[in-house]
């Protein structure tokens, strides 16, 4: 018999989801049944439709979900972080005849003092009531249609396009605040709307929640001296990643520059290279090798493109050197190193012929 009130955290990331004070006031939601009650983070997170889900929120990419079952069912399987989510951290709550699940996937790593707080807030209400047990697994074979639009809407956050109508469903990118979608129908069960909308995204067909879809066109930004009326995205998105390997998705604006969910304006200075224009912290699109099994031998030292660009290369314990966007190269003993992604750099100024020995040898 599980023991009452008992509140298990079981990590899939490789960090610790511990409670840190919250800088945004939370929302508390309560279940319809009163059975459970979590704080969201803040008014930016909105309850999602979602068959496969008892409860579901989202900010637009982050996602925290809730599931009930009864004791002696199955419970489902560990939630691990993945390509696009780079943290995931996993609770169960149980009384005496239920269980509840509670997950929590982190796309910008900025977001996870948040989404730990939420998880960590969870109360059991009521307890034994069995009132939240919905099995509400999603059943495409039957119900399920799609009732033909021809609309334009405007995402009202930074939001995740899926290859399905449920957060279970791939991720096939996203798109930023204010950006245009043309919606080619919505997602019904017997005759009810479902909370999706089918929307046209890169040359196919993706899925985006309609808690985050708006027929009316984005007014002008505020307070953001980088942000225009007349900014709009492209529908391409970006995972990067800082030098401690924290990541974070930016979305492509049609000035040329990217903003993350939190409107903070990125400059793209090479095509995996990012600076963050508030602090200046660089990005890159490949993600940095941590951890101490790989550690640097020296600092890096200038190295050059067949065009004479300077970037930098870092010796480390693995015998390769690495871009400071974290491509691997070899030396080949000759004042040239060969990279995995077939591009070739130089210890010296291969147009002007200048050396740099400086660092020849010294470590």
């Amino acid at each position: 018999m599980i023991k009452k009130t008992l509140f298990a955290a079981v990590v899939a990331a490789a960090a610790l989801c511990m409670a840190i004070p919250a800088a945004a006031e939370p929302q508390v939601f309560t279940t319809s049944d009163g059975v459970l009650s979590i704080e969201l983070p803040d008014e930016n997170w909105k309850e999602m439709a979602d068959p496969a889900k008892w409860v579901s929120f989202s900010d637009g990419a982050n996602l925290i979900t809730l599931e009930h079952l009864s004791n002696g069912e199955t419970l489902p399987d560990i939630a691990i972080a993945d390509d696009h989510y780079v943290n995931v951290y996993q609770a169960i709550a149980s009384t005496q005849n239920e269980v509840f699940i509670i997950t929590g996937s982190v796309v910008d790593s900025a977001k996870i003092t948040d989404v730990c707080n939420a998880i960590m807030s969870v109360k059991v209400l009521k307890y034994d009531t069995k009132l939240a047990v919905k099995k509400q697994q999603q059943d495409t074979s039957a119900g399920y249609t799609i009732v033909a639009m021809d609309a334009t809407m405007y995402a009202t956050a930074g939001v995740n396009v899926r290859a399905g109508y449920s957060t279970n469903d791939q991720i096939l990118g996203g798109i930023g605040t204010g950006t245009s979608v043309h919606v080619t129908g919505k997602v019904q069960k017997d005759g009810a709307d479902l909370g999706w909308y089918q929307v046209s995204y890169n040359n196919g067909t993706g899925y985006i929640s309609a808690s985050f879809l708006s027929d009316k066109a984005p007014a002008a930004a505020s307070g953001n001296s980088n942000a225009s009326g007349s900014v709009q995205f492209t529908g391409e998105a970006r995972t990067i990643y800082a030098s401690d390997g924290s990541a974070v998705t930016i979305y492509k604006r049609t000035d040329g520059k990217w903003s993350d969910s939190q409107g903070l304006p990125y400059t793209q200075i090479l095509d995996y290279e990012f600076q963050q224009d508030r602090d200046g912290i660089t990005y890159t699109t490949n993600k940095p090798q941590t951890g101490n099994s790989n550690t640097p031998l020296a600092s890096g030292f200038t190295a050059y493109w067949p065009n004479s660009n300077a970037t930098t290369l870092t010796p480390y314990s693995d015998g390769y050197y690495y871009s400071s966007d974290w491509v691997r190269y070899t030396d080949n003993q000759d004042g040239s190193y060969s990279g995995v992604d077939g591009s070739t750099l130089y210890d010296y100024d291969p147009i002007s012929g200048s050396p740099d020995d400086a660092y020849e040898g010294d470590y």
